[in-house]
């Protein structure tokens, strides 16, 4: 009998805890619906409750509630959508300001404004936050929806008969069949199938294209036949695929399909499972099948119990259960015809659902910086209100007393005779006023602008697509909070195999014993497939011909095989030389995991592997054709002879063993055992000489530097007996129920022993298209690139060569120890020779680089020690390049953490006593870390940088789905960092900047009134105008500048001049203030202005408060919006539309305020007519231009100075772009 291997993973003893008590006691129990005595236990109440538990609660099965298998991935409901929704918004700090702010206006003792216009600001940024959620939530209902009444095949308990039921009311218990090209409604167990196996597509579950082999559980057969065959043939994800025509005629019968339903429907017993979990590769349980009326007993495991040992008379057998039987929720049943499963999970209980964890939220440098300044800015508002509150105070002492029509003797409310009763209603009554300092449209405008930036810039972006047709392979950007981020990446942590490799294995080189074999020249992809095998061989090797021709000769191949015979390789000629070839070439063709398909009559492969596929594909050029496995049976076509070996075993690859084998018998009843894996977990297993191994590690070499992925096959010859008691063992093993794992791992490594050698394949796994040039063009951007791979030292420093990471390997240091004391002074000599080199000259750093390679074991020493660890931090620190090889998972992510605290440190080390706060800010917004991957196994690296990219690859989309932008190719990432990084930045930082200058200019306009109101609270500009002039006035421009603008006219100049990125210090504490400072200005010239300009004339008064607050306000509604256009570089016909449009609103809102105040007969007195005699006031006007001319001349004569004597890059692109231009239309004149 074949048992497979099922896979381990570090995360086993974290799911399934070591306590066995404690994990049957965590063990669910699924019962199957047949009427043995299993459902005597159920109570009338027990089947009443089961009849009417539909419901968001879930079910009943057998007195356990388990969850309903309805999905709903939304966030709200009808009902629940105000609540949460008001609840999540106002549990961000700036919401709940803003709220404060609101709830304080409507309180008339301490508020300047009436309630009416913070509450509709307030309003309509809830609006647009609230509609936004809707759109985005209504989606996720849609989607619900349609998943939910999907159609689902359920078996009847009573009648066996198959009626269609919606997914959403499927229940634990319910046997379900499903067709071809079909969902699986809900993780099921495998019953019955109508081939020997059936394959499921898992690309919606983990990203993978390939086939997964699942097979029905033991104990459920419905036949003696198929009892009979579970005993005496092999289970074994090797079976071939059917025909289409054998498949078709399956689908048909459905006669049959429903008699396998009755006879399903009357077994019973009890599933007992572990807890629910997110582990896609790992699952444990046994079945208890208590009554099977189909099969006789005697059969079931030959009187061998779950754990190998003799069962008593009575006793229910137990099946183990493992992830080879378990059919995954999402997944797609493919060329099997129809499978039946017994749903042991449903709803949010099933694996899909588990692995739906949201990747972990990362918050950008600019929410960081945000927060600061804010918190900076409220102290400062704060310290405003006291002081004016100190000025008010002081004023009714000093003046306000002796002004008796004030009437200040009289002590009321907002003039209170308590000194610190007053001081506390004044400040109160300041911070309102000066509330706007704080722009509440600009938490708004930030989503929406993110959210764009990804989906139309990112999302949308062709140059970064690989087809137009194949959407899945498209740049995805998933976290808009780091979008500013890609701007700041000091380090790229890259991943190999998938990321800078293209995942497309070809078969380059081999080695037949000790002679290596293939030409570097050939290239098997370019081979066409009806090229004989003859041809193709002598291409390959030209000595193959002789020997292919004396293999061609023998009329019994099978009688020269001899597998388990060691290849001697002594030389390229001769019949040892062909046993030697035959043994190795048919040794690639039966020792590996792939599933043949035949298509336009010809074979194709399918594997979890592309290392197994290709070396497969080669054989198969080669003359040495795997052409099916059927009823365990192996069908080898060896130059155009059929030989057949029966599968015994397959102990699976896993990435802790590092190998995996196959036991076949052949026609002549031979045993042989065929093992191919890594060569650190090959060579120690050889039962080979010092001189065969000495011999084998120099062609790994050779073939490693020039860049080869090499994997090692050995076999051995095993007798019958030998195989038998093995096989006992192994039996038992994959029988017991708690420690399953541990014994078969110690059988496998039991057999896998004195293994004789055979030869090595080398594999090229081929660069991505333009890698060279893409890490260069970072390095270039001053971009410190480090490669993390799990490959031997000589293939990383091979790839990295190729990838021009590496330029001189003579300078090129290497750490390669393993005693602490030795790797302490060889890190602290290097470092020290670095430094020394980097202080002294700095153009040798340019001409030659220092680069860094380190090994897994290196890293192994150096993590834990935390003083090492710094000094091996600030010598990779130095480098312009590292490359770490034989790297884990684990020791990836640790390479990144080590990196971000050494960063942090540097900057804190390099500020004096008193402002290492300001270190700290600059932590936070400089020296970003980025990591890039494509496998699981990079999921950790993605995920502690901090901007995580994930390339959607042959290897899955874990790191893609849980990565913060997703991309097709490495190549992108330059595009992604230096074009939209960059643009995004300037962007960004722009709206920051300009949202605190326009509230910070009005507000301040409010204070200087103070000075002329006796610091009364009193604000010269209604509360409504105000909100306005926050959310809808000054709002749009910048919002469409934050979409369109740019820093340059076309974007490839940033392309083509890398060593801009970075440099630019568009929002720095210095740079935020700078604006602050402009807006102090700006309000001073709009509110003095007008005031000391104010005038008498008749009953045309400018010299009222409401009069000049509205020639103030058109001022600074003016300057603000001159300002946008000003910043802007790059002019749009919609940009320069807002503007104009932002502009002139005001006068139909004065208008339309002051007509619907009569109208709701509210009318103000003060306001009553003011609009239309200030507009129409020549003196106004000229007052209103004086300010735009002294504004707009400030700005112009700034930015005259930065741009003649302070240049920075993104000018001097600017100015080379117009004179490219201006020569450019020259030429075309002259032309």
């Amino acid at each position: 009998m074949v048992l497979r291997t099922p896979r381990s993973d570090a995360r086993d003893e974290q799911i399934h805890p070591k306590n066995t008590e404690q994990q049957q006691q965590n063990l669910r129990k699924v019962h199957f619906p047949g009427r043995g005595q299993d459902s005597a236990k159920r109570t009338a109440s027990t089947r009443a409750s089961e009849r009417d538990d539909d419901g968001e609660r879930g079910h009943l099965h057998f007195g356990s509630r388990f969850p309903t298998n309805k999905i709903n991935t939304g966030k709200y409901s009808i009902l629940s959508f105000l609540p949460k929704f008001l609840f999540v918004m106002f549990s961000k700090a700036a919401y709940f300001y803003f709220l404060v702010q609101t709830c304080l206006s409507w309180w008339e003792v301490v508020s300047p404004f009436g309630g009416i216009g913070f509450t509709m600001a307030l309003l309509f940024v809830l609006a647009v936050a609230g509609i936004k959620e809707i759109i985005e939530d209504k989606k996720r209902h849609e989607f619900d929806k349609i998943t939910n009444s999907t159609v689902a095949h359920v078996v009847g308990k009573k009648d066996g008969k198959i009626k269609d039921e919606r997914w959403q009311d499927v229940k634990v218990g319910q046997i379900l069949v499903v067709y071809d090209n079909e969902e699986i409604p809900a993780d099921c167990i495998c019953l019955h199938t109508a081939l020997d196996n059936c394959y499921i597509h898992t690309a919606n579950l983990d990203g993978e294209t390939n086939l997964k082999v699942k097979q029905p559980m033991r104990g459920v057969e419905l036949s003696r036949e198929e009892v009979s065959m579970h005993e005496h043939e092999a289970l074994s994800d090797l079976r071939g695929l059917v025909s289409s025509t054998e498949r078709a005629q399956t689908m048909r019968n459905k006669d049959q399909m429903h008699d396998h339903a009755y006879r399903l429907s009357q077994i019973a017993g009890e599933i007992h499972c572990e807890p629910p979990s997110a582990d896609l590769h790992t699952f444990r349980g046994y079945a208890c099948i208590s009554s099977n009326p189909w099969i006789d007993d005697s059969l079931t495991l030959e009187g061998d119990d779950a754990n190998g040992k003799s069962s008593s008379a009575g006793e229910v057998p137990k099946y183990p259960l493992s992830m080879g039987e378990m059919l995954l929720r999402g997944t797609t049943l493919k060329n099997s015809g129809y499978v039946f499963g017994i749903v042991v999970y449903t709803g949010k209980e099933t694996r899909i659902f588990m692995n739906n964890a949201e990747t972990p939220m990362k918050s950008g440098s600019m929410e960081y910086f945000l927060n600061i300044q804010i918190s900076i800015l409220a102290v400062l508002q704060l310290l405003l209100c006291v002081l004016c509150a100190i000025g008010s105070y002081y004023w009714r002492d000093w003046k306000g007393f002796s002004m008796y029509y004030l009437q200040l003797d009289e002590f009321v409310a907002n003039n209170y005779s308590n000194t610190g009763v007053y001081l506390l209603i004044y400040t109160l009554t300041f911070w309102i006023l000066f509330s706007s300092m704080v722009p509440i449209s600009l938490f708004v405008t930030m989503e929406l602008v993110r959210f764009w930036q990804c989906i139309a810039f990112i999302d949308s972006d062709p140059e970064m697509r690989v087809s137009e047709e194949d959407r899945s392979m498209w740049p995805k950007a998933r976290n808009s909070n780091v979008n500013e981020d890609l701007a700041k990446i000091s380090y790229v942590f890259s991943d190999k195999t998938g990321t800078l490799t293209s995942n497309d294995m070809q078969l380059r080189m081999i080695g037949i014993g000790t002679q290596k074999c293939g030409q570097e020249t050939h290239r098997f992809e370019d081979i066409p497939p009806d090229t004989p095998a003859m041809e193709s061989a002598v291409s390959f090797e030209p000595s193959l011909e002789e020997t292919f021709g004396r293999i061609s000769e023998w009329e019994q191949i099978v009688d020269h095989l001899k597998i388990g015979k060691a290849c001697s390789g002594t030389q390229k000629s001769g019949d040892d030389f062909a046993h030697d070839v035959l043994r190795f070439f048919a040794s690639m063709s039966i020792c590996h995991n792939v599933l043949p398909e035949e298509e336009d009559d010809d074979i194709k492969y399918q594997g979890a592997s592309p290392d197994e596929v290709c070396i497969v594909n080669a054989a198969k050029q080669l003359g040495f054709v795997f052409r099916e496995n059927k009823a365990n049976i192996m069908y080898v076509d060896i130059l155009g002879k059929t030989c057949k070996f029966r599968v015994m075993n397959v102990l699976e690859f896993s990435s802790d063993r590092k190998r995996m084998s196959v036991i076949v018998q052949d026609q002549r009843k031979n045993i042989y055992l065929i093992c191919k894996g890594a060569d650190v977990v090959m060579l120690p297993r050889l039962s080979a000489n010092k001189e065969t191994v000495g011999a084998v590690d120099k062609i790994l070499h050779d073939y490693s530097v020039k860049g080869l992925r090499c994997l090692v096959f050995a076999s051995k010859l095993l007798s019958f007996e030998d195989w038998r008691q093995w096989n006992e063992e192994y039996r038992a093993a994959a029988n017991d129920i708690e420690n399953r794992e541990q014994r078969m791992e110690e059988c496998m490594e039991k057999i896998e022993t004195d293994l004789n050698y055979l030869g090595v394949t080398a594999v090229e796994d081929k660069l991505q298209e333009e890698v060279p040039e893409s890490i260069q063009i970072l390095r270039d951007a001053g971009i410190k690139v480090w490669v993390i791979t799990g490959d031997k030292q000589e293939t990383a420093i091979n790839i990295g060569i190729a990838c021009r990471l590496i330029t001189d390997t003579d300078r090129l240091m290497l750490l390669n120890e393993e005693c602490k004391e030795n790797l302490k002074r060889k890190i602290n000599s290097l470092f020290e020779e670095v430094k020394k080199s980097a202080q002294s000259d700095p153009r040798e750093a340019i001409v030659y680089p220092q680069e860094l390679v380190v090994d897994g074991k290196t890293l192994a020493v150096i993590l834990p020690d935390k003083s090492l660890s710094r000094t091996f931090a600030s010598l990779g620190a130095l480098c312009n390049c590292v490359l770490v090889c034989r790297a884990s998972p684990s020791q990836k992510a640790a390479i990144v953490d080590l990196m971000k605290d050494f960063e942090k440190g540097k900057m804190l080390d390099n500020k004096m006593w008193g402002f290492k706060w300001m270190g700290w800010l600059e932590n936070l917004t400089e020296n970003k870390m980025l990591s890039i991957g494509d496998g699981a196994n990079d999921v950790p690296m993605i995920q502690r940088a901090d901007v995580g990219v994930g390339i959607a690859g042959k290897e899955g989309r874990q790191a893609s789905n849980n990565s913060d932008f997703s991309i097709a190719r490495f190549r992108f990432l330059v595009r992604l960092l230096l074009v939209h990084g960059q643009t995004t930045h300037y962007r960004n930082a722009n709206l920051i900047k300009y949202s605190f200058y326009k509230n910070i200019a009005i507000s301040v306009m409010f204070l200087y009134f103070q000075f002329h109101s006796g610091f009364s609270g009193q604000a010269s500009i209604d509360s409504l105008t105000l909100n306005f002039y926050n959310t809808v006035f000054t709002a749009i421009p910048i919002l469409i500048f934050s979409l369109t603008d740019r820093q340059v006219e076309e974007l490839k100049t940033l392309l083509e001049h890398p060593q801009t990125y970075n440099t630019s210090r568009s929002l720095t504490v210095l740079t935020f203030w700078k604006a602050q400072v402009k807006a102090f200005f700006d309000a001073a010239i709009c509110y003095f202005i007008p005031y000391y300009a104010a005038f008498s004339s008749g009953n045309k008064n400018l010299d009222n408060l409401m009069a000049v607050g509205r020639i103030s306000y058109l001022a600074i509604q003016g300057v603000v919006t001159l300002e946008v256009l000003a910043i802007s570089r790059h002019y749009s016909v919609l940009f320069v539309a807002f503007v104009v449009y932002s502009f002139f609103i005001i006068f139909p809102f004065y208008f339309l305020f002051e007509a619907s105040m009569r109208i709701l007969g509210v009318p103000d007195p003060a306001q009553e007519g003011v609009s239309t005699y200030t507009f129409a006031s020549v003196s106004a006007w000229l007052q209103v231009l004086l300010v735009y001319a002294i504004s707009i001349g400030a700005r112009i004569a700034e930015k005259g100075m930065k741009t003649t004597f302070f240049p920075d890059d993104v000018m001097i692109l600017s100015e080379k772009e117009l004179s490219n231009r201006r020569c450019g239309a020259k030429n075309e004149k002259q032309t």
